[in-house]
């Protein structure tokens, strides 16, 4: 009686180790559910995010190179309409101007001439002016002609044409005829991104570029498109840009024309994007990347670049359960652009959560398990 009382004693205790052994082991290795191995303490928990994947519409990218540059619609290169001196220069390169602001002086003999000209033709005019009147008179009492007063009357039109034009002449070129100068003034408000000219610089006429102004409010990034990536871009577009300057910023847009002629030198096609650039981040020959959108009607499982961990030439993802309940499951992408990669609708469950902070601390810890 007592040797049966110590056996079923024994296979009790034993029972009770075995179903505690049991406990502490999980079938599945990539799995944490005993409570003295849950890897994810109180403290960790703090630390870790979980997201929830969406299912939605597959956005590819393909990715470009860029720069930036000058927003054509609104540039200004000056070129000067007269030969000269430069006799006073008020901007430095760099500096924001007003609209009418008075940038720079040209001495010019030019003027002279021109003030010749515009002199003698007001003298006719006056001249043709009288003869009217009195040819006018003359045809009252009929001693002129009607033939006398149409040439009259043409005659002061045409000197009244050829002062206007001369006047217009010196207007455009911002001439002052009395001082011999042209004065420079800007169109536009805007920002000096280019100079040539400095106090006593010899002016040519037709010399181009002598100053550029730019709005720099709104910029132009080019795209440089191989080629092959032809059937791939177009007009509309959405694109993302990001810069080395920034890291932690992009800049979205939309292609707005594909030129349809190829850059000699860079054997490419440039795009233009147009981009809003009110604070001046952008500036002019900074180089960029773009990520060019390609939608497409497939619908995938989206998950955030940022929470898949790349380990052995694939792909994975740590699918929350609870603190002792962590799966690393691996995932193969259909697709993947720089905020999304993305998997077929039946890898995961828009209700699972997947850590997307701290997730390679995880893993590792998993991996070591």
């Amino acid at each position: 009686m007592r040797q049966m009382q110590a056996w079923v004693v024994c296979a009790t205790v034993l029972t009770f180790y075995g179903f505690l052994s049991a406990c502490g082991h999980s079938s599945n290795p990539n799995v944490l559910s005993d409570t003295k191995s849950c890897i994810i303490t109180p403290e960790l928990k703090k630390l870790i995010i979980l997201t929830n994947p969406e299912l939605t519409t597959v956005h590819n990218e393909i990715e470009l190179t860029g720069s930036v540059s000058y927003n054509q619609d609104h540039l200004y290169r000056y070129q000067s309409l007269v030969s000269g001196i430069v006799r006073a220069v008020h901007f430095n390169i760099g500096d924001y101007v007003n609209q009418g602001d008075v940038l720079a002086e040209i001495q010019t003999t030019e003027l002279s001439s021109q003030k010749a000209d515009l002199r003698k033709a007001e003298l006719e005019l006056s001249l043709a002016q009288r003869q009217l009147v009195a040819t006018k008179s003359l045809h009252i009492d009929g001693v002129a002609s009607d033939k006398d007063l149409l040439e009259a009357n043409s005659r002061v039109e045409s000197l009244f044409a050829e002062v206007n034009r001369i006047k217009e002449s010196v207007k455009i070129q911002g001439g002052n005829i009395d001082k011999n100068i042209v004065v420079i003034r800007a169109p536009f408000s805007g920002y000096v991104v280019e100079k040539k000219i400095t106090d006593g610089y010899q002016v040519n006429s037709g010399e181009d570029n002598l100053f550029v102004l730019s709005d720099l409010k709104k910029v132009w990034v080019l795209l440089n498109v191989y080629p092959e990536q032809l059937n791939m871009v177009k007009a509309g577009q959405q694109v993302t840009i990001q810069s080395t300057a920034y890291k932690d910023r992009t800049f979205i847009g939309n292609i707005q024309k594909v030129l349809n002629v190829f850059d000699p030198e860079e054997r490419v096609l440039k795009a233009i994007v147009e981009i809003d650039n009110q604070d001046l981040s952008l500036k002019p020959a900074m180089m960029v990347s773009v990520a060019v959108e390609q939608k497409s009607t497939q619908t995938a499982i989206a998950i955030p670049t940022g929470a898949t961990i790349f380990d052995n030439n694939v792909y994975h993802v740590l699918v929350y359960k609870d603190k002792c309940d962590v799966e690393a499951l691996t995932i193969e992408p259909i697709a993947k652009n720089k905020r999304y990669v993305y998997v077929l609708p039946e890898t995961l469950r828009t209700s699972d959560s997947i850590i997307t902070q701290n997730q390679l601390l995880i893993y590792n810890k998993l991996k070591e398990r």
